[in-house]
């Protein structure tokens, strides 16, 4: 019996929801904030005839959200959480045998599939709040349209996707259907634009005066928008310095807050006191916070975008979108009329994006791949996505999961150890660290170093990198933070009792132990000093390629090599941060990680060095474990070198003569006169950029720069030719051309048009211009001094019109040598008139 509750509008789409399911096997509901779709639309599909007793499984993002949703959907059945309604979340489980409405985390969803692809006992999957895109979420759609197809012909699985703001015309072609709108319920909101432009830095004291002023000016509880837990520490701590508690009661509400804590900040207030709660975009959706008449909005929001080409994730403050200011600012008028305040104009709202990226695109996609290798794929592709996953990312993840035994090669083949991971509901690096432990005490140490890892760091404050110094923490403390942790110890061990049984004990050192665990977990991230010229810090070049670095007053600073745990920059950042580490002793390179190594040879011809240099490296991804003389060295691999050097140095270093200079200047004639296709370009960007297919074959024994000097560079060109275009090049464009005096005149082609150099009585009785590739030549026509008397392209035009009066000059000047008055006709002659008489 449903507990009688306010008209909401929700009611007014039941009927058409029951019908457009009872017809479809997909639907998409789009209700506005306040609708009520999350607590009623469960209860009012429980009875439909196609459900035939089976569970309506819903989806929530968030732990909290799906606790408060179980929830309200007791209380409006005056039931305990159990009964007809329970919930599954991170490391707690409440249902019974009476369930019928299951509330889950997204990543429950995924263990239930790969379990159960068919998932018989389920009728319908309702997916809450599908605008926030998670990684979850578009996978476990995924899987679900699949295991459909395969297993549930008969009694087809439903799938209701709801969300209150999305671009639904993608989902809609996805799922082969139209939306349902629904209108919501929302007291009406009085929005104040600042109509100021600020940069980051200048937003929180923003913040700090307008929660001031919605103090003195408004009445109820205020709810501000924080990007993170600093800005939420920072500005927590300016309010209880001007406020004390009798007047206000502060609290904080972000994803890593104790559970507990998260509830107490949800719940309305006990204490007759104006509440002001501090979020992240935890409470952007799902969570009515009573009492809330008021939020503030930083316009910024915290996420955690993964670089697929160095394997590390960053945080990255960002702008809202239009999307999530809407659905922030609505959370003040939930239950009553409120205000919300935005710093920036209403111009600046209309320009930001409309919907926040899809995690699929900016998430580590390792466990993704790894739930596809159990589901059975053998490509992304076989599934049907709203977004598919990125090629890069999935490459990377790939990549990552090889060397972490997890995958066989680039596949989605799982190896026996990464089976066992899959089956485990933790993050893959914790999965691999607890499965390295190789004892008792091991797993212990393993198990501890997980919660670490799982939780936000307890000693971030102290700015000391070591875990060696939160393991001590761990074991000394009483605290409730210490007591959370070996909860959650409690809790994992539970989970991987069936996958480890040890005999006996081995020799246990705990420091050693804690490298060992941590380098199986975090090869990539394997580090080596550098040296430095910095002395604020310690610099270390990590096997991902990556260089981290440590403060000069960090603990570790000296050591030779370590693992970085956790790290992290600005985007731009030259360098990552560390933020968590361990000594790792070198000997555990040689032990541990042996099988993670490559030898590489590595060829290097400095531009400064006159001969190749040759070492084997002992490579963990692109970190040197150590190297030595190369020996052997194939010639391939010579030539590889010798052309990488050409290209540092430059073209100019390969022994260029007159002959093969001219040869060069020839093709590239052709190539710009003749045919571009025929004939290709030999301009020197184009041969350095080529080096490897047209002189590669000629430098196999080329270790030293005199070797290159013994290069035919002319003969290497000619063989780039076929044997006709070796003919046609003669014709083409000779080397020389005759002159009417029988002379054989060399071309420039340095040039184009190609040119010559003549003494002018040889080209007497010329009547046209010679051409070469049907360009006219430029004729320098000389003195017999071999001086330039006339520089022309048209033979015709210089003997009529210039001749005359060269001649008229030159006759004084040179009169041993003939200047007939018709050049037409005359003897073309390199010769004097004396020697001509005696001939």
């Amino acid at each position: 019996m449903i507990k009688q509750t306010e008209i909401l509008p929700i009611y007014s789409i039941i009927p058409l929801l029951k019908r457009h399911l009872l017809l479809n096997d997909n639907a998409i509901l789009e209700a506005e904030p306040g609708a009520g779709k999350t607590t009623l639309v469960p209860i009012a599909l429980l009875e439909e005839p196609w459900l035939n007793n089976r569970k309506i499984v819903m989806l929530e993002p968030r732990r909290l959200a799906a606790k408060s949703a179980a929830q309200r959907l007791s209380e409006l059945l005056n039931e305990s959480i159990g009964q007809t309604v329970g919930y599954r979340i991170r490391h707690e489980t409440k249902i019974s045998k009476q369930t019928r409405i299951e509330v889950v985390t997204e990543g429950i969803l995924t263990r239930m599939l790969q379990t159960d692809p068919s998932l018989e006992d389920i009728g319908l999957i309702i997916f809450d709040e599908f605008h926030e895109r998670s990684l979850h979420s578009d996978l476990a759609l995924a899987l679900c349209l699949q295991g459909r197809s395969l297993f549930r012909e008969k009694s087809p699985l439903k799938l209701l996707v709801m969300s209150a703001t999305l671009d639904t015309q993608s989902l809609e072609k996805l799922l082969n259907t139209s939306r349902i709108h629904c209108s919501g319920r929302t007291f009406p909101i009085e929005i104040e634009y600042g109509n100021l432009t600020l940069k980051q830095d200048q937003i929180l004291p923003t913040i700090i005066t307008q929660i001031h002023h919605a103090l003195l000016n408004h009445e109820g509880d205020i709810l501000v928008f924080l990007p993170g837990q600093k800005e939420i520490r920072t500005i927590k701590s300016r309010l209880e310095e001007q406020y004390n508690n009798t007047q206000l009661e502060i609290v904080a509400l972000y994803g890593n807050l104790a559970f507990s804590k998260q509830q107490e900040a949800i719940q309305t207030n006990k204490h007759n006191r104006r509440k002001i709660v501090l979020s992240t975009n935890i409470a952007q959706t799902s969570l009515t916070i009573e009492g809330i008449r008021i939020v503030i909005d930083s316009g910024l929001s915290r996420e955690a975008i993964f670089d697929p080409n160095i394997g590390i994730t960053r945080l990255h403050t960002r702008k809202v979108t239009q999307s999530e200011s809407i659905q922030r600012t609505g959370r003040a008028g939930r239950t009553a009329p409120g205000i919300g305040y935005r710093w920036w104009s209403q111009e600046q709202q209309s320009r930001l994006e409309a919907q926040p990226t899809a995690e699929i695109y900016q998430m580590d996609l390792a466990p993704l791949v790894i739930e596809l290798a159990r589901w059975g794929v053998d490509s992304v592709n076989e599934l049907s996505w709203l977004d598919t996953p990125p090629k890069a990312h999935v490459k990377q993840a790939q990549e990552q999961l090889v060397q972490l035994d997890i995958l066989k090669d680039d596949s989605f083949i799982l190896t026996p150890l990464g089976e066992t991971i899959a089956s485990l509901p933790l993050d893959p690096r914790i999965s691999r660290l607890i499965l390295a432990a190789n004892s008792v005490q091991s797993q212990q140490l393993a198990l501890k170093l997980a919660s670490l890892l799982s939780e936000k760091d307890p000693l971030q404050q102290i700015q000391q990198s070591d875990i060696e110094k939160r393991l001590s923490w761990l074991s000394k403390g009483t605290d409730n933070h210490t007591r959370q942790h070996k909860k959650l110890i409690h809790q994992l061990s539970k989970q991987i009792q069936l996958h480890s049984h040890y005999q006996d004990d081995n020799v246990f050192h705990e420091p050693l132990e804690t490298a060992r665990l941590l380098a199986n977990a975090f090869p990539d991230r394997v580090g080596k000093r550098q040296l430095s010229k910095d002395d604020r810090k310690t610099s270390y070049k990590l096997a991902n390629g990556r260089i981290a670095d440590l403060p000069i007053e960090d603990s570790l600073n000296q050591s030779e090599w370590i693992v970085a745990i956790d790290m992290g920059s600005a985007t731009t950042a030259k360098n990552e941060v560390i933020y968590l580490a361990c000594d790792l002793p070198a000997t555990l390179i040689e032990t541990e990680l042996t099988d993670k190594t490559r030898q590489q040879p590595h060829l290097t011809w400095a531009k400064n060095e006159d001969a190749l240099t040759a070492k084997s490296r002992t490579m963990l991804g692109k970190l040197i474990i150590r190297e030595s003389s190369l020996t052997h060295v194939s010639r391939q691999e010579i030539s590889q070198c010798a052309c990488q050097y050409i290209r540092a140095v430059g073209i100019h270093c390969l022994p260029w003569d007159n002959e093969s200079r001219m040869l060069q200047e020839r093709l590239n004639f052709l190539h710009e006169n003749v045919s571009r296709t025929a004939w290709p370009s030999y301009e020197n960007t184009l041969l350095l950029d080529s080096l490897e297919a047209w002189l590669a074959p000629y430098l196999e024994g080329t270790t030293h720069k005199n070797h290159l000097k013994k290069l035919n560079l002319k003969q290497i060109l000619l063989d780039q030719l076929s044997w006709k275009q070796q003919q046609e090049l003669s014709t083409l464009a000779p080397e020389s051309i005759k002159a009417a005096s029988g002379s054989n005149i060399k071309l420039d082609y340095s040039s184009n048009p190609p040119s010559l150099e003549v003494k002018l009585q040889e080209m007497f009785g010329c009547l046209e211009t010679p051409k070469i590739g049907g360009v006219s030549v430029k004729i320098a026509l000389l003195s017999p001094a071999r001086k330039p008397l006339a520089i022309t392209q048209d033979l015709p035009f210089f003997w009529k019109e210039v001749y005359p009066e060269v001649k008229k000059e030159m006759r004084g000047r040179y009169p041993k040598h003939p200047w007939p008055d018709d050049p037409l006709t005359a003897l073309a002659t390199h010769k004097t008139k004396r020697a001509l008489i005696h001939k």
